[in-house]
């Protein structure tokens, strides 16, 4: 099968309708004193099944579901290393993080790292990082819904810009509705759609095409040049290691971890919700799963020029009428929930730390929700345009990525871990480290030296040294984070 059938075409839709209706439903229940409350923070209330669906369903989104897939295609089974590092690192947050981060948002209702950040050190460092944080998820918005939107050109054969619209309408529609309720609950569904899609009908039907892992064996090991395609060990220790730290801090600074550590129901729901997502769920259930589908892809396909198209087309290739559908709505499922959560986190950090805390000390409930709700459209408009347009705008909100990533991760550490980290000199590694980064960056990451590496050069000795050369201020409230039982 080359092109979908109706059946699939009705699979896809009803997928899309049933993300709406979720939507529609969650804003009905918002109702009352409370009504921000559901919209920001899911009213604190996510059990551990949705905790847990989102949090994964928001990881393993396009980045890794159709990148993974392109790693199998080219480096083998060992590519699944890749996603085996995020899981470890969900675990050591679920134990590093989170517990602290928990207990610190249930007693004051703190919503985002800005609010974090202020709490800790004060009101200056809480806006940079509040800011900082926004625009580097900020750039995740666009470039998700356009990844959607080629999976719909690819499978659907429709226009790119008739895509991107298409999917991107959807994201926003059930988003600015329900807010983060809605995008935790559709998260849900979405990585239902996900789990079955790819782990019980692709992987097993592509499994039964080319004769088991048996077959997937003897094929690759039949040449010297695909060999490796079975090993491993084949990726290099040095290749995991640099994952690694590429992935690891960005647990520590990101906005979707940080909103599903908030609306859990209480602590230990939360440190099980993120050590359920990286294992079993991340590891060894998706890595090893998407990374098969791309090897499945390898030897049905070979001359396959684009490396990432390996999962569209297995699916193309493959599944039967109706379940074509279905394994497509899967993947796209796996975009949007990234997508989402990517966009509810900048629109959080807009409403409470700009307007609320800026303009409107005194906002209403209801007029809090209704900012909300409107900055979840126009950010979200604007993020896509940027991205599908605008590329060198889109470079300079990378360059505010790189900044964060850079930036927060060594004063996330000290607010978390070290009592003696003082207000200027989180703010001042903060502004050091990133520059650093975006400097580096712009100069092209001179000998392959990564951005964030450098940033974290001068990041990590300035918080040291200021904070040691500095005192607390009167702001800073050591006794929330340090002292409480």
């Amino acid at each position: 099968m080359t092109t979908l059938h109706t059946l699939d075409f009705v699979a896809i839709g009803i997928y899309f309708a049933v993300l709406i209706w979720i939507g529609i439903r969650v804003a009905r229940t918002e109702r009352g004193d409370e009504e921000s409350e559901s919209f920001l923070a899911a009213d604190r209330d996510m059990n551990l099944v949705q905790t847990t669906a989102s949090t994964a369903a928001t990881d393993l989104g396009g980045g890794f579901s159709i990148a993974m897939g392109g790693l199998g295609f080219t480096l083998g089974i060992s590519g699944s290393w890749l996603i085996a590092i995020s899981g470890l690192s969900v675990v050591m947050v679920s134990f590093l993080m989170v517990p602290k981060v928990k207990r610190w948002a249930d007693r004051v209702k703190g919503l985002t790292t800005g609010d974090l950040f202020e709490a800790r050190f004060d009101r200056r460092t809480g806006t940079v990082a509040a800011v900082v944080v926004g625009l580097a998820w900020f750039t995740f918005v666009g470039g998700q819904v356009i990844a959607g939107g080629k999976l719909l050109q690819v499978t659907l054969s429709l226009d790119l810009t008739l895509a991107v619209l298409l999917a991107g309408s959807v994201i926003l529609a059930y988003t600015a509705l329900g807010g983060l309720k809605a995008v935790i609950y559709t998260d849900v569904f979405q990585f239902v759609v996900l789990f079955i899609g790819v782990l019980f009908i692709a992987v097993p039907l592509g499994l039964i095409e080319v004769g088991g892992w048996g077959g997937i064996k003897a094929h690759f090991a039949a040449s010297p040049d695909t060999a490796s395609m079975i090993r491993w060990d084949a990726v290099g220790w040095k290749t995991v290691l640099g994952w690694f730290f590429a992935i690891f801090p960005v647990w520590f600074i990101s906005i979707a971890a940080m909103q599903r550590i908030v609306a859990a129901r209480d602590e230990r729901t939360a440190r099980w919700s993120f050590f359920l997502t990286g294992v079993p769920i991340e590891w060894p259930l998706f890595a090893v799963g998407s990374t098969l589908i791309g090897m499945i892809a390898r030897m049905l396909m070979p001359d396959l020029q684009d490396a990432e198209l390996a999962t569209p087309m297995v699916i193309l290739e493959l599944m039967p009428a109706g379940l074509a559908g279905f394994v497509i709505a899967a993947y796209i499922a796996a975009v949007m929930s990234t997508a989402d959560s990517a966009l509810i986190g900048p629109v959080a950090i807009f409403t409470n730390d700009i307007y609320r805390k800026r303009f409107r000390p005194d906002a209403t409930n209801r007029s809090l929700v209704l900012v909300a709700r409107t900055a979840t459209v126009v950010l979200g408009v604007f993020a896509i345009g940027i991205a599908y347009g605008v590329p060198n705008v889109l470079d300079l909100i990378l360059y505010a990525y790189t900044f964060g990533a850079a930036g927060l991760f060594f004063p996330m550490l000290g607010l978390l871990f070290w009592r003696r980290t003082t207000a200027k000199g989180a703010f001042s590694s903060m502004l050091a480290g990133g520059s650093s980064a975006v400097i580096w960056a712009a100069l092209g990451e001179p000998y392959g030296f990564a951005a964030s590496y450098a940033g974290w050069v001068i990041g990590l000795p300035v918080l040291l040294i200021v904070s040691l050369a500095t005192e607390h201020s009167s702001e800073e409230n050591l006794e929330l984070f340090y002292d409480h039982r």
